[in-house]
């Protein structure tokens, strides 16, 4: 029988690997398989031992030893298919071996008519091959970066491997640039035989410098296989696996610098474009719409009109919110791991809206890490009220084994805390209200001054509200109107009436609590009054706005100073006493208000729904252009400093240092606890001043 495979051996400086692989050769069957070595000029005596081999001097072996190196094994594979006789060849290099019974069962399984045959092969004891295969459509989305990524396994018809060996590029991907020639060129009968491996690799051998990732090579092999996708209707999975590998070269280059290694993923994206398609919003609850936002349930309707696909994973709720049409569902572990699989991390970006991703099964959570991550956040770093820690807490408490990629606030003193802190991937964001088409108020109608009393309701606020019931009465100003929400305050409204009227106050305020409707807050408000302490004020703000009802707010409560002009659409105080706030209202016209709500209810269009949906959109693609390849900023969950850094002495030093060992962030500790001093310290004392003085 004619020899119908021939065993293409490249070489260069494998002294320590060519013997074995000689050998395991040697044991091939004459009449079957020819073996063609061509050594690339080594200079280690590689040469030599091929020329004291037992093969060398038989019948069905065939060496070149090149008189100059070319430096790449391209030219020895065209010189290895333009001397072949046989009408299959085979590539190995000559630091890996093969299997000579694998080897000559697969070249007897030959048939004619095909131009690359495929078949599984080892790497480091672990088979590889593809999934799944289908012969009658070989080339498909499941198939095709084996098929294009290196020879091994691979039989050829000689004369594709004749026609398209040469390569003029020396450096990464001579395999892939081959097979991609040789599908281009129309040598496309594929067939994948799933049998016994017969080549074997020890290690892989892709480059970790990234001086080897060339501009104009990517941008060649981008787009060679962008006609293969259009050819045989595949998606973008061998790109997404390219830009995946290559950033990761990127980042684990020791050679570069922090900004050569920015450079070079600027210039992977650059030449690797992908349409940024998936926002995957992650939180705790979406029944009770618990994302510290009012304005979700026009968000999540919004989003479904969006060009950009928004979808909400959420540990809760998801199944009874009927606004909610992309929806993935944690209970469905399995639907939600398959969408995540599909989403590739320049595609696709996860917001986090508050810290339930540490609460998800840990299958979602590694492939929801695995994306670029923004968190955003909507409370304050800092508190205006202190929350005292325990006595061990840190200081600054992160999201364990949760980094992000961005930050984002929704108000601007977490931007200037991060940034003191060495976190320069932060910014800020307009937090988003649900836009009204017409403002209702009227200053004829409008009469009352209302005041919403915080979460907790505690005793400060009843002194404070004691105390601005007895100076409106005094300056006899209209009643003020005190709402409480929360339906658990009954027993602090009943303390509340009986000091009123121990005081003689009670006539000049009017008490209401359990509201079925917050819209009942602004119905017949003439100016709403903020508490002297919170956590928060942009969502009550804005929601305000939104009825056209003008706010009086302290400025030291975060979320305040962004949102209101004083003057212009509302009052910022810096001494919120009850004489300061009642002072300021005495002062006030009707034809002053009536300014007020136009200007505050054309305001609060400014922070609509759609705004916020195309800044999102706009930072997570933004995110996901620049991103690394890894998520590296702590998370931070909470930042107990108010008495951690007057009575603890306790520094965020932790997760600082956590950050510094990513080489992310490097600064000294004494350095770190003298900014803590200046820019946290003093800024919580002087907020600490500030409602001492409010309470009194």
């Amino acid at each position: 029988m004619n020899p119908c495979l021939t065993v293409g051996v490249t070489t260069h400086n494998e002294r320590d690997n060519i013997t074995v692989l000689l050998d395991r050769l040697l044991r091939l069957p004459k009449g079957r398989i020819l073996i063609l070595l061509y050594d690339d000029r080594s200079d280690d005596g590689t040469a030599a031992l091929i020329a004291k081999h037992p093969l060398f001097g038989q019948e069905n072996f065939q060496a070149h030893l090149a008189d100059v190196n070319f430096g790449s094994p391209s030219i020895g594979r065209r010189y290895i298919a333009e001397h072949a006789t046989t009408p299959y060849l085979t590539f190995v290099d000559g630091d890996d071996l093969i299997d000579p019974d694998a080897l000559a069962a697969a070249a007897e399984r030959l048939r004619p008519g095909f131009d690359i045959v495929m078949t599984p092969f080892v790497l480091r004891n672990k088979i590889n091959f593809v999934k799944e295969f289908d012969n009658d459509r070989p080339i498909s989305n499941s198939t095709i970066s084996r098929l294009l990524s290196g020879i091994a396994g691979k039989i050829y018809n000689r004369e594709a491997v004749f026609l398209h060996a040469k390569d003029e590029i020396k450096g990464r991907s001579e395999d892939v640039r081959l097979n991609m020639r040789i599908l281009l060129a129309g040598f496309d009968r594929v067939r994948i035989e799933k049998i016994k491996p017969f080549y074997f690799i020890e290690t892989s051998r892709k480059s970790t410098y990234s001086k080897n990732i060339l501009p104009k090579e990517l941008s060649a092999r981008v787009s060679n296989y962008k006609v293969l996708k259009d050819r045989y209707g595949l998606d973008d999975i061998y790109l997404k696996t390219l830009h995946r590998n290559l950033l990761e070269v990127v980042q684990r280059d020791p050679t570069l610098t922090e900004s050569e290694r920015k450079m070079q993923r600027r210039t992977i994206h650059a030449a690797m474009t992908f349409q940024f398609r998936h926002v995957i919003h992650v939180m705790r609850d979406l029944s009770g719409l618990g994302t510290r936002m009012r304005a979700t349930p026009a968000m999540i309707q919004a989003a479904d009109h969006r060009e950009i696909r928004h979808t909400w994973m959420a540990l809760q709720g998801s199944e009874t919110h009927p606004a909610v049409k992309n929806a993935q569902r944690p209970s469905d572990e399995q639907a939600s791991c398959s969408f995540l699989d599909q989403c590739h991390f320049a595609e696709a970006v996860v917001i986090v809206h508050d810290d339930s991703i540490k609460h998800f099964p840990i299958s979602i959570q590694s492939r929801l890490s695995r994306l670029p991550v923004v968190q955003m956040r909507w409370l304050p770093l800092m508190s205006a009220r202190p929350k005292a820690p325990a006595h061990d807490a840190p200081a600054w408490e992160t999201m364990e084994s949760c980094t992000a990629s961005r930050i984002v606030c929704a108000n601007g003193p977490d931007v200037a805390l991060y940034k003191q802190c060495g976190i320069n991937e932060s910014g800020t964001i307009k937090r988003p209200v649900q836009v009204r088409s017409s403002n209702s108020y009227d200053v004829r109608e409008n009469k009352r001054f209302s005041y919403v009393m915080s979460s907790d309701g505690r005793p400060e606020e009843v002194n404070f509200l004691v105390e601005l019931a007895r100076v409106m009465k005094d300056r006899e100003l209209a009643p003020l109107h005190i709402f409480a929400v929360n339906p658990e305050q009954a027993p602090v409204l009943e303390e509340l009436a009986a000091r009123l009227m121990h005081v003689g106050a009670l006539e000049a305020a009017i008490v209401e609590g359990g509201l079925a409707s917050r819209s009942a807050i602004h119905d017949q408000a003439r100016i709403v009054i903020l508490p002297p302490w919170g956590n928060d004020a942009g969502d009550s703000i804005l929601e305000s706005f939104s009825f056209g009802v003008p706010v009086i707010a302290p400025g030291y409560v975060p979320g305040a100073a962004e949102i209101i002009r004083d003057g212009e659409d509302g009052f910022i105080l810096d001494e919120f006493s009850p004489q300061d706030v009642a002072a300021r209202l005495a002062h006030v016209s009707l034809e002053n208000y009536a300014a007020l709500s136009a200007n505050c209810f054309a305001r609060h269009k400014e922070f609509s729904v759609e705004q916020y949906l195309t800044s999102i959109e706009t930072i997570a693609s933004d995110v996901a252009r620049d991103f690394p390849g890894e998520n590296s900023l702590p998370i931070v969950d909470s930042l107990h400093v108010w008495d951690a850094l007057e009575t603890h002495g306790a520094f965020p030093l932790p997760a600082i240092r956590s950050y510094a060992r990513r080489r992310v962030f490097r600064l000294r500790g004494k350095a770190v606890r003298v900014l803590v001093l200046l820019r946290v310290a003093e800024p919580l004392r002087w907020i600490k001043k500030r409602m001492t003085s409010a309470r009194g």
